[in-house]
């Protein structure tokens, strides 16, 4: 199966070889100016980092009027994968675009398709060098050399919780999955739901999950699960999707656990009507936008005591990145390459940092930032004790359906599915993609 997508990859790469060929020449024939194609997820100027990107580019064109960037900006996640494997497919690559590397794309990287920035940080240390390591392993492959992708930004997921309603019932955030399960259940006792769950768009279960399983085992044991030498219905895995599917049963993710759309969960957290909220670092800005404002507090995800040596482990690392084509002109790559250093350079982080009062950065040039607000100081104690941080247990396997089968898996689990059942399915999809 591998061979198979290999050689399909290199016959697109030959493709867009070609009809790369015929663009850069039509493009160089324009007055002397370049033009180089981006294709992003910063569609609107509502985010911070959205907000800092688009005004980059125009001010990038601006000081470099022989460089055109002809942006294409798509917000839904699910139209723009779309559009990329289309640009792919028809060899009309963008020469700067926003991915989320993992081991989906290596594939694309091991076509050729792709720059290898490693020359380019050597060179240029003063900006290669700024990036904390571990963000760059989402652009980095076993087997292959070099780096194909820097981080625009990074996440780390854990517990929001309402300081008020956990002062009025005498409760403290907990620190242990036996203190969250005791915790959970005196607040159902008392009419309030625990934690809302909205599943419909099927990855809060899976960030669920990602918590749980890195705070019960090493990173080894997850990459086994993925590479097929562990059975998913290993007895760590299953006891940790039976507590995910008792807690729901005892009411803890509210009702309509999947039906309810991420957006609906995360107004009832804002409006006080759940006491805590499972979300990423990027939440502390509706939350400081919010009425909630300094009644939200944060912790890390509760860790399991008889196997603390995990306890810092986070369910976090790089989001979006930013790639070049491999598939230019000399005079595209050097403006691909102006351009990427002007959209990653110091500034522009401490720009989205001012914009977000605070948050989580991939470099280690951030300035220090005074103005952060409650939840922004909880979030940056909390994050100094990190050991180690991972991505959902499905971004490191090779089949590009993992990751979105056992989203579905879990998903259908709290439709009403067995353990057994659910872990057998994923099960499936491993031994396809390994065969």
């Amino acid at each position: 199966m591998k061979k198979k997508l290999l050689a399909s990859l290199l016959a697109v790469a030959t493709v867009a070889t070609l009809s790369g060929c015929g663009n850069k020449d039509k493009a160089s024939e324009n007055g002397g100016q370049v033009t180089i194609n981006v294709l992003s997820r910063y569609s609107s100027d509502q985010g911070p980092d959205d907000r800092v990107i688009n005004q980059r580019i125009e001010k990038f064109m601006e000081e470099n009027p022989d460089i055109k960037v002809v942006h294409e900006a798509i917000g839904d996640e699910s139209t723009y994968n779309n559009m990329f494997k289309t640009a792919i497919a028809t060899g009309d690559t963008p020469d700067v675009f926003v991915n989320y590397g993992g081991a989906q794309f290596q594939d694309y990287v091991e076509s050729g398709l792709f720059l290898d920035l490693q020359k380019v940080m050597d060179e240029d240390k003063e900006w290669g060098d700024k990036y904390i390591p571990t963000m760059l392993d989402a652009w980095r492959f076993e087997g292959t050399e070099g780096v194909y992708g820097v981080p625009m930004a990074c996440f780390a997921t854990g517990l929001y919780y309402n300081k008020e309603i956990f002062e009025k019932n005498g409760l403290t955030p907990p620190k242990t999955v036996k203190e969250y399960d005791d915790v959970s259940k005196s607040l159902k006792s008392k009419g309030i739901i625990p934690m809302a769950l909205g599943d419909k768009d099927n990855f809060k279960g899976a960030h669920l999950f990602a918590n749980l399983i890195l705070k019960r085992a090493d990173f080894k044991y997850t990459m086994d699960l993925v590479e097929g030498k562990t059975k998913w219905d290993d007895p760590i895995v299953k006891e940790i999707f039976e507590l995910m599917s008792d807690w729901q049963k005892k009411g803890y993710f509210g009702e309509n656990v999947t039906t309810m759309e991420g957006t609906a969960e995360q107004s009832m957290f804002l409006n006080g009507e759940t006491a805590m909220h499972l979300n990423g670092s990027w939440f502390m800005n509706q939350i400081n936008d919010s009425d909630l404002g300094e009644k939200a507090g944060f912790i890390p995800f509760p860790y399991y005591e008889d196997y603390s040596q995990f306890k810092d482990n986070w369910h976090a690392g790089s989001s979006e990145g930013i790639s070049l084509s491999a598939n230019n002109t000399k005079e595209e790559q050097e403006a691909s390459i102006k351009l990427l250093k002007y959209l990653t350079d110091d500034e522009a982080y401490n720009e989205i940092q001012e914009l977000a009062n605070g948050g989580i950065y991939p470099v280690t040039s951030m300035k220090q930032y005074d103005k952060l607000t409650p939840v922004g100081k909880d979030f940056k104690a909390a994050f100094v004790d990190v050991k180690d941080t991972k991505l959902e247990p499905g971004e490191y396997g090779r089949n590009p359906q993992l990751r979105e089968e056992i989203r579905d898996a879990i998903q259908g689990m709290f439709a009403g599915t067995s353990v057994e059942d659910t872990l057998n399915r994923i099960q499936k999809v491993v031994d396809s993609g390994n065969k």
